[in-house]
């Protein structure tokens, strides 16, 4: 047997498949396309220093496995932090693992973060751990049954057996094996931990920004994040068949709480920073702060439900000359939901639900005619010009919606534009059918900047399209 040991170059295509499937931190087979649209330009652009990653901020060890499994029964090593995905392997393969270290295969690194409290979390490699954890404790991961080798192919005498049934000099071999790990210091800076996660992540197995968040900055805060991702008002929002995949839902929450509470005034350009830094400044929240937070975020999200449903952050898009019907889009757009939700916060509910016609037709009027909007919604959504231009055009829109001197009224509501296009669905410009009522706006026939009041008696319905070509 011993000699068997020694060559291991039949085994090569079998720890070929361990190495193949090897565990990252989450599965990066479902994505999110068609749910919410990407940002275009929006990443950041700055690199981190070289001297950031210097070797103080590594601590290279290895370990043997016995050693492993002491820190993790005296509770030093935490192998299922919240961000892993937890253990997916079948017997078969967690045997051939078993297997490979008998016969001396040099495994690939494992990388660990160390808290605060000394302690580690597992990064990386999480699934050979609980392999070698389980099989020492005869738990299989899975299921917690006896772990017993199965399907061996080179040490086939050893299929069947558990630990404890191992002569003692594999019981020896096994425990002496040393696993090389990389341990990422606490004393890292956040940005530079942030940068270093994303390094690891290299592979056909990676970390969304929002799940590299979810692992650096643990505690109270992300605990609230997770929670208000999950909250009936913000579900209903958006309005998804099922819950997005990559914690995108937790993002679309850290956004809003970081534009809510430092405001678009102080957005510095780079998007993930800014929420990076956020994050960590309010790591360990307050109670109280919670509390405030949890009542603004549901605010908006109700208030956004009450004028547009649905159709919430999504964009509309005006009709062409070829084809003048409009079109609501069915992904959420980031760069929407920031302003809405922003304001939206500002407003209580008797206001909005007393203008929600108003407010709709004015915020459909914005997606469909104003150009700078339309590109500070699409074209480089991170760049600090576009998020200011976004801000400002959808505030703008509000305060006209929402009260105007004396009470006068600059947009037709939904009933009137619903009179007008039952009567007659016909464009007043093109003067063919308008086919839904999404696709009308209605017009001043004496323009409202000349003095023109918005009553039936000065209104039109037309198509978006033909309206806006009209007036340039």
């Amino acid at each position: 047997m011993q000699e068997t040991f020694q060559d291991s170059s039949a085994h090569e295509i079998e720890i070929e498949s361990i190495l193949e499937a090897e565990d990252g931190l989450l599965d990066d087979t479902a994505s999110n396309s068609g749910v919410f649209e990407s940002e275009a330009g929006s990443e950041d652009a700055g690199e981190l220093p070289s001297t950031a990653f210097s070797p103080i901020n590594f601590n290279v060890t290895n370990r043997r496995i016995s050693d492993i499994f002491s820190s993790f029964n005296d509770h030093e090593l935490d192998t299922t932090p919240a961000f892993q995905r937890g253990y997916v392997w079948d017997k078969i393969k967690a045997s051939k693992l078993i297997e490979s270290v008998l016969l001396h295969v040099p495994l690939p690194l494992i990388y660990t973060a160390e808290e605060t409290d000394g302690s580690e979390v597992v990064i990386d490699g999480q699934q050979r751990l609980m392999t070698f954890i389980g099989f020492l404790s005869n738990k299989f991961p899975r299921d917690q049954r006896p772990f017993k080798l199965v399907k061996l192919k080179i040490l086939k005498e050893l299929n069947g057996k558990a630990f404890g049934d191992l002569d003692q000099s594999l019981k020896t071999a096994i425990k002496r094996y040393g696993v090389s790990i990389i341990k990422i210091a606490n004393t890292t800076d956040e940005n530079v931990k942030f940068g270093i996660f994303e390094r690891l992540n290299t592979g056909a197995v990676t970390l969304s920004p929002q799940e590299l968040r979810n692992c650096i900055y643990r505690g109270p805060f992300n605990e609230l994040i997770k929670t208000l991702a999950t909250h009936s008002s913000f579900t209903r929002v958006l309005a998804l068949q099922k819950r997005p995949e990559r914690m995108v839902d937790c993002e679309m929450v850290l956004r809003f709480l970081a534009f809510n509470e430092r405001t678009h005034l102080n957005f510095n350009g780079k998007m993930k920073t800014f929420m990076n830094e956020f994050m960590r400044t309010h790591q360990d929240i307050s109670a109280e702060r919670q509390a405030e937070w949890r009542d603004r975020f549901t605010l908006a999200c109700d208030n956004a439900f009450i004028v547009f449903g649905d159709k919430s952050f999504r964009r509309f898009r005006s009709g062409t000359e070829k084809d003048r019907r409009d079109l609501w889009e069915s992904a959420i757009n980031k760069a929407l939901f920031d302003c809405t939700m922003f304001w939206f916060a500002r407003y209580e509910k008797r206001q909005i639900v007393a203008s929600k016609d108003e407010i709709r037709e004015g915020a459909i009027s914005l997606m469909a005619n104003s150009q700078s909007f339309i590109d500070a919604t699409t074209l480089g959504t991170s760049d600090v010009s576009r998020v200011k231009t976004r801000f400002d055009e959808f505030k703008a829109m509000l305060d006209q919606a929402v009260s105007l001197p004396g009470g006068e009224r600059r947009l037709f509501n939904m009933n009137e534009k619903m009179e007008l296009f039952e009567a007659d669905p016909t464009c007043g410009f093109c003067r063919q059918r308008i086919e839904a009522i999404d696709d009308a706006e209605v017009d001043h026939k004496t323009r409202f900047a000349d003095g023109g009041q918005t009553n039936m008696d000065n209104a039109r319905i037309a198509h978006r399209y033909c309206n806006r070509a009209s007036k340039s």
